[in-house]
């Protein structure tokens, strides 16, 4: 069997990679060592960040009626709601989707599956991954099937999206530096009733850790996840019935649970691969990352590692760029992990620190602040920006280049263009620019200017989409709200960073970009002069 991408692993993250690549009209093969998708999970947190990449996919509005919005998040001490932060709509004008929504993993998994089963891709489950020999135009894989036979397949890249006890990465021999924390943690699938505010997120801090109830679709239905008492660890079988008396004593007597369909136990690790490529293999998501649940980020970054590489696999693949662009994806994705599990670490050890000053400051200090903080616009921003993912820059990436300096806090290269609302035809109806803009492509936004004619040969015109915003009263109101001057330029990679961005369009930089950059194979020989085609999308 040959293919050009193998996937290790149907995960959220394998699940996104493949729904990527069929999008370049590229086909991985997709295996998994467990029997089916997931029916049980931990991961319940879907940020604003992956909505915007769901909505690409055409899926972002049936995760949100499947989900809970994540309206506020109240914290509770001895049985008393000692505060309450307000979430609801916290990233208002940030992104099209200003919430947090509460979805769980096996959700995400078959919204992401149902679109690979309708265009005909096939997942081989029992499919395990037991060897891998790396050569100079590819890869043999070596697969054990359920029923013990192996065979071989021909990859010319391998992703390993396979776990925490990633086979990809093992076989590699790339080191998961890091450890597990010493608290074992439960996880519960419960029908129950209490002091719980319904449908917001409930905190229940206690001594030496928290419960935390994440309400789920369905009457009286509540995810409640918390750390395992000390005094349990030595028992060789831990059930929900042991734990229960303790999650009621600290989170309130008036609790009652009618029925757990669910519950395990799990040892949280902080760890990272050494390195997220070596040559012609991967690792994206929990094989190359794993870290506390705080803050709702491991599916997510997983995703957004997905949402990564697929573009620039795909140029590789397709024979349009050379393959030492794929060196960026570790380099724009290794410094986002490891600031992830400094924060997640540093958030955790105080949430279960057991040093008196740590106790007093989190059960009587921590949720007012918190509380007061969120009140303040700015605030609120700053801690959207930061748990959404919308954040995320790339700035010392390879790929970011300013061709001149912006003005003020314009965006720049390596961030994530800023959601709008505009007019893209003058007297034309004011429009959701995410919705416009194709990732695929790149897609290059001209603000107070146009094209050139000619400017662009036609097989450039094929990669890159023009978008060009006419001068109206309401995009000036807008663009002034997202700091864009006019004459500006920004040219963004298909995953919505900006790569190169500048004042008046420089054409021969936007050609050096493309051939230094990204390292485009492109013919970049100069046009017959023909007038602008369209003012947006692919002419």
């Amino acid at each position: 069997m040959e293919t050009d991408i193998l996937i290790v692993g149907a995960g959220p993250t394998g699940l996104m990679l493949a729904n990527q690549l069929l999008k370049h009209d590229i086909r991985a093969v997709i295996v998994d060592r467990n029997p089916g998708p997931s029916v049980q999970t931990k991961a319940l947190g879907v940020q604003a960040r992956t909505l915007e990449i769901y909505s690409q996919l055409g899926i972002a509005e049936e995760a949100v009626e499947l989900g809970k919005r994540a309206t506020g998040a109240n914290m509770w001490v001895q049985g008393r709601r000692a505060a309450r932060v307000p979430l609801g709509d916290i990233g208002q004008d940030l992104s099209p989707y200003p919430f947090l929504l509460i979805l769980g993993q096996d959700d995400n998994e078959r919204l992401l599956g149902t679109i690979l089963r309708d265009r005909g891709t096939d997942i081989q489950w029992n499919t395990k991954l037991v060897g891998l020999e790396q050569a100079k135009e590819g890869v043999t894989a070596t697969l054990e099937q359920a029923d013990g036979r192996t065979l071989e397949i021909e990859a010319k890249w391998v992703a390993g999206c396979d776990g925490a006890h990633s086979a990809v990465r093992s076989l590699c021999n790339i080191d998961f530096v890091g450890a597990p924390y010493e608290d074992l943690f439960y996880v519960a699938d419960t029908i129950v009733t209490g002091s719980m505010t319904p449908d917001e997120l409930n905190i229940y801090l206690w001594p030496r850790g928290f419960h935390l109830f994440f309400p789920m679709r369905g009457e009286n239905h509540w995810r409640v996840v918390g750390i395992v008492p000390p005094e349990l660890l030595t028992r060789s079988n831990i059930d929900f019935d042991a734990v229960e008396p303790y999650i009621r004593n600290e989170a309130g007597t008036a609790l009652r649970f009618q029925e757990c369909s669910w519950f395990s136990t799990y040892h949280v690790h902080h760890r990272r691969a050494a390195r997220f490529r070596d040559r012609r293999c991967f690792l994206l998501g929990d094989a190359a990352h794993v870290h506390s649940p705080v803050g709702a980020q491991g599916m997510n970054t997983g995703l957004q590692d997905a949402y990564n590489l697929a573009w620039k696999l795909a140029l590789v693949v397709s024979g349009q760029a050379e393959d030492g662009l794929l060196d960026s994806y570790d380099l724009e994705r290794a410094p986002v992990a490891s600031r992830l599990l400094r924060t997640t670490d540093r958030a955790f050890t105080f949430f279960v620190s057991e040093r008196w000053y740590a106790e007093v400051f989190r059960m009587r200090i921590f949720p007012r602040a918190v509380a007061i903080a969120m009140h303040r616009e700015r605030a609120r921003k700053l801690a959207f920006r930061t748990i959404s993912q919308i954040g995320i820059r790339y700035p010392r990436s390879p790929l970011s280049r300013m061709a001149a300096q912006l003005p003020g806090d314009a965006p720049c290269a390596g961030d994530r263009f800023p959601w709008m609302r505009l007019q893209f035809a003058p007297n034309g109806p004011v429009e959701d620019l995410f919705q416009k803009l194709d990732d695929t492509c790149f897609s290059l936004m001209l603000f107070g200017q146009s094209l050139p004619a000619g400017a662009l040969s036609d097989q450039e015109m094929k990669l890159i989409a023009i978008c060009t915003i006419p001068d109206t009263p309401e995009n000036k109101q807008a663009l002034a709200h997202a700091q864009i001057p006019r004459p500006s330029f920004y040219l963004l990679r298909p995953d919505g960073h900006v790569g190169l961005a500048g004042t008046q369009l420089d054409m021969p930089a936007l050609k050096d970009y493309l051939r230094e950059r990204v390292k485009l194979r492109m013919a970049l020989a100069e046009a017959e002069p023909r007038e602008e085609a369209a003012t947006h999308g692919r002419p």
